[in-house]
C-alpha cells in the first residue's frame, strides 16, 4: 500500500508536468527533457527533439522547457521555439498548464468518488500529542462514525464537555468503541479532543450526475483552497501556529497512507483534494512557482523588455532561501509528529 501511496501523490505532480509539456508541444516550443523522477538517471531515450527519462528519485517529474529567459536562450535550436521569445499568451497558456491539468484530474477523481460514493463520516488526518484523543487510543486515519458534518460533531463536543463519552469509529475495516473524557473546558489550543480532522462521504451519484458534481465541487474546491491560503499568508508573519496547517511531503504520505487504509476510495478523494489544493498553492505569485513566472510575465509585458537578470537572480535566490527554509522546517515539524 505504501507504493501506492507514492505512485498516487507522484501522480498529482506528474500530471502537472504534463500540462506545461501538451501546452508547450501545441506552440512548438522545444523542450529539453521530460523526466519521471530526479536524476540520477536509470533510463533515457531521445524521441524527436526531446529526451525521456526516468530516474531514481521517484517522486513526481520534471520538465526542462528551452529558453525560459533570454541568458539562457539557446542559439542551436530557431528563435521561435525558446520559451522567452513566444508570444505572451502562448507563455501564459504554457505557465498555467500545469494548473488546468491538476484541476481537471481533481475533477475527474471527485466524479469518480461521487459515482462510487462514501458513507458520512469524520475523518481523523492527525492527533495533538497528549490530548484526549492521544490518551484514549484514537488513530489516523480512524472515522468516526454517526456524523453528517463537521458541524454536528463540533456541537456534540460542545454539549458534551467533562463528561466521558463513546465513540463509534472504523479502523481498518474494523467497527470499534473509544472511550474519552473530555475537558471541562477547552485546551488552550482552542480544542476539546485534540484531532485535526476533515469531513467524508459522497452521495453515490450516476455517471453523467457525477460528471457535473465534481466539476461544480472541484470550483468551490478552488475557493476554499484560496480562501485559506490568504488567510494563511495573512497570518504567517503574526500567528506562527499557521505553521501547524503546512505540510511537507512526510506529513502528506502519512496522510496518504492513513486514507489508503480507510479505502482506495479515500484515497482518491484525498489525491482529489491534493491536485485542486496544488493549483492554488503553484499558483502564489512567488519566485520559482508558477505564479512567479506568470507574475514575470505580466510585468515584462508591461514593460516591454525582460527584466533586469541580476535583479531577477537576487529574487529567485531570496525566494529559494525562503522556500527551503519553510520546507525544512515543516519536515521537521512532520518528523516530529510522526514519530
Amino acid at each position: 500500500m505504501g507504493i501506492l501511496v507514492f505512485l498516487g501523490l507522484s501522480l498529482v505532480i506528474i500530471v502537472h508536468e504534463l500540462g506545461h509539456f501538451a501546452m508547450s508541444k501545441i506552440f512548438k516550443v522545444h523542450i529539453e527533457e521530460f523526466g519521471l523522477g530526479f536524476p540520477p538517471k536509470i533510463w533515457s531515450k531521445k524521441i524527436g527533439e526531446t529526451l525521456y527519462s526516468i530516474n531514481w528519485i521517484i517522486w513526481g517529474g520534471f520538465l526542462k522547457i528551452s529558453g525560459m529567459r533570454k541568458e539562457t536562450e539557446r542559439m542551436d535550436i530557431p528563435p521561435d521555439k525558446n520559451f522567452v521569445n513566444q508570444a505572451f499568451y502562448k507563455k501564459a497558456l504554457i505557465i498555467v498548464g500545469g494548473v488546468l491539468m491538476n484541476f481537471f484530474l481533481g475533477w475527474m477523481l471527485i466524479s469518480l468518488v461521487m459515482n462510487i460514493g462514501i458513507p458520512q463520516s469524520i475523518f481523523v488526518s492527525d492527533i495533538k500529542i497528549n490530548s484526549p484523543a492521544y490518551m484514549s487510543g484514537f488513530q489516523k486515519g480512524d472515522l468516526i462514525l454517526n456524523f453528517e458534518n463537521s458541524e454536528e460533531f463540533n456541537s456534540y463536543l460542545n454539549q458534551n464537555k467533562g463528561t466521558e463519552i463513546i465513540f463509534n469509529i472504523k479502523r481498518d475495516g474494523v467497527k470499534k468503541e473509544i472511550t474519552t473524557k473530555l475537558p471541562e473546558e477547552r485546551l488552550e489550543s482552542g480544542e476539546l479532543l485534540g484531532i485535526y480532522y476533515g469531513e467524508t462521504g459522497v452521495e453515490k451519484s450516476g455517471f453523467w450526475k457525477s460528471i457535473f458534481k465534481g466539476f461544480e465541487t472541484a470550483c468551490g474546491l478552488v475557493f476554499f483552497y484560496l480562501k485559506g491560503y490568504i488567510s494563511l499568508l495573512s497570518g504567517i508573519f503574526t500567528d506562527s501556529s499557521v505553521f501547524q496547517n503546512l505540510i511537507s511531503p512526510i506529513g502528506l504520505f502519512s496522510m496518504g497512507a492513513a486514507a489508503s487504509k480507510v479505502g482506495i476510495v479515500y484515497f482518491l478523494q484525498l489525491l482529489a483534494h491534493l491536485s485542486i489544493n496544488l493549483i492554488i498553492f503553484n499558483f502564489l505569485p512567488f519566485p520559482m512557482l508558477d505564479g512567479g513566472w506568470f507574475l514575470l510575465s505580466i510585468i515584462e509585458k508591461i514593460k516591454g523588455s525582460p527584466i533586469n537578470h541580476k535583479i531577477e537572480a537576487v529574487i529567485n535566490g531570496f525566494g529559494f532561501i525562503v522556500l527551503f527554509s519553510l520546507f525544512l522546517a515543516i519536515t521537521i515539524k512532520d518528523l516530529i509528529n510522526l514519530f
